[in-house]
C-alpha cells in the first residue's frame, strides 16, 4: 500500500515542488495551503496520512499550532517541520511534542526525498539487528521522539564508537540534553558536533538557538 503523505505549507511553489518529488517516489500526495485547511483535513473529514510535511511559520494559524492541535486530540502522525529560518526557536517545545523531524529551507528535491524515505525505513528498524552507524542513529530519534532518553542516549554512544569521527549523535546528544533542561551540558555536545565537522548546520544552528534563548522556567515551553 502506498504511503500517504499530507503537504502543508502556505507557499504554492513549495507545495508544487514537494508533490512532484515526492509523487515520483511513488507516495501519494495531498496538500493544503495553511493550518486551518490540514486540521480540516485531518480532524474533520478523518483523512489518515503516514506523514505530514508542516510548514512552521504560516499566517493566522502557524505550524506549531496546528503540531499543538494535532497532539492534544492523540493524534500520532509522523510530522516532519519545516522551516525557512536559520533557527529554530520552536525545537525544544516541537521535540516535546513529537515532532520526528525537522528541514530547514531551502532544500533540495533529493534532500526531502532522503529525509521521508529515512522517516518511513526508521520505522522498520529492530533493536537486535541494528548494524551500521546509521542504524544506530536512526533507532535513537525514534527513543528521543518517545521521549525515551535513556536509551536514546545508549544508543548514541554506541553510535559513536562506531564512527568517532561523526558530528550527528553528538548533535543528538545535545538534544536530549536539552529536552531534560541540561542547557550547558546541550551546549558541550552542540560544541563536540562542531569541533568534528564546523560546517555541521544542525548543531551550529542549535548552538546559535540555544546561546540567544533566555531559559528562566517563564520562558520554557514544555507543551
Amino acid at each position: 500500500m502506498k504511503k500517504k503523505i499530507l503537504i502543508t505549507d502556505d507557499e504554492k511553489n513549495i507545495r508544487t515542488t514537494l508533490n512532484c518529488c515526492l509523487a515520483t517516489e511513488g507516495f501519494e500526495i495531498e496538500t493544503a495551503a495553511n493550518g486551518e485547511e490540514a486540521l480540516k483535513m485531518i480532524l474533520e473529514q478523518k483523512k489518515n496520512y503516514d506523514l505530514i510535511l508542516l510548514d512552521i511559520k504560516m499566517p493566522e494559524m502557524d505550524g506549531m499550532e496546528v503540531l499543538r492541535k494535532l497532539r492534544s486530540s492523540e493524534n500520532k502522525t509522523n510530522i516532519i517541520m519545516m522551516t525557512a529560518y536559520g533557527t529554530i526557536k520552536e525545537a525544544v517545545e516541537a521535540m516535546k511534542l513529537n515532532a520526528i523531524d525537522f528541514i530547514s529551507k531551502p532544500f533540495t528535491p533529493d534532500q526531502i526525498r532522503v529525509m521521508v524515505k529515512k522517516v518511513f525505513l526508521r520505522e522498520e528498524l529492530i533493536e537486535e539487528k541494528l548494524e551500521t552507524y546509521e542504524d544506530y542513529i536512526e533507532y535513537a530519534k525514534l527513543n528521543i521522539i518517545g521521549r525515551n532518553f535513556e536509551k536514546g542516549e545508549n544508543l548514541l554512544k554506541i553510535a559513536i564508537g562506531k564512527s568517532i569521527n561523526s558530528p550527528e549523535a553528538h548533535n543528538l546528544l545535545g538534544v536530549i540534553a536539552e529536552c531534560k533542561g541540561k542547557i550547558g551540558e546541550a551546549q558541550k555536545q552542540y560544541r563536540a558536533a562542531l569541533a568534528l565537522d564546523s560546517s555541521y548546520e544542525p548543531a551550529a544552528s542549535n548552538l546559535e538557538r540555544i546561546t540567544e534563548m533566555d531559559y528562566s522556567n517563564e520562558d520554557i515551553k514544555l507543551g
